[in-house]
């Protein structure tokens, strides 16, 4: 797995203008506003803050009107704050989507790390918004973000159950979890480097943390 050539690691720069869209048909307001919310993660990735986020910049990055996104939500705060719940959301239900119908807790962690990867590559903005940008917003739910976290720790716990190995699964999930941010975060920002492919570095980083399959289990 690699980073596709010419991939931007942040998201759509502000100054780009987008092209006007078409108005949504009857039944797609959906559709409008998650469009919403991806081109504000898209804006806070790109500055790195809430303070350069106006609400007419996500409804010019978004190609509608200011007034347009007052239908969807009550203010700017309220905006961009479930922007960042809707990134959690979707990289919680991509790393769940990942492990359907794996119940090996070896292939179940390989799994995991890949969908991870993976997410970074495709939504770079909303994974600058999880993991790379800090984004002060009083009342944002953190219950989604710890819960993305927990199906890390819990997925190392039943390898470390399996191999009868007494270190704690927060610690370990968090080793993991520091390394595979560190390897996605380089790739992606640094695309002419010859990087090893992810799925290469997962494998190192599984060998070195003691969480591979041992060989007589093969």
């Amino acid at each position: 797995m690699q980073l596709p050539d010419g991939g931007r690691f942040g998201g759509v720069s502000a100054a780009e203008m987008p092209i006007r869209r078409q108005k949504s048909a009857r039944g797609q307001g959906d559709r409008l506003r998650r469009d919403l919310l991806e081109a504000a993660a898209n804006l806070m990735a790109t500055h790195g803050d809430i303070e350069s986020v106006s609400l007419r910049a996500v409804a010019r990055e978004a190609g509608v009107s200011a007034t347009a996104v007052y239908r969807h939500f009550d203010d700017h705060h309220d905006l961009l704050r479930e922007s960042v719940e809707y990134c959690w959301t979707n990289f919680r239900q991509a790393l769940i989507d990942s492990t359907v119908g794996v119940s090996d807790p070896f292939d179940e962690l390989v799994q995991l790390g890949a969908a991870y990867a993976q997410f970074a590559f495709d939504h770079p903005g909303q994974y600058r918004v999880m993991f790379s940008n800090r984004i002060e917003l009083a009342d944002a739910d953190s219950t989604i973000g710890l819960a993305a976290y927990q199906l890390l720790v819990d997925a190392v716990g039943r390898i470390l159950d399996a191999l009868g190995d007494d270190r704690s699964p927060y610690f370990v999930a968090a080793q993991l979890h520091t390394w595979m941010h560190g390897a996605v975060d380089l790739c992606s920002s640094h695309p002419e480097m010859r990087w090893p492919g992810t799925d290469s570095l997962l494998d190192g980083m599984l060998e070195a943390l003691r969480l591979r399959r041992p060989a007589t289990d093969i």
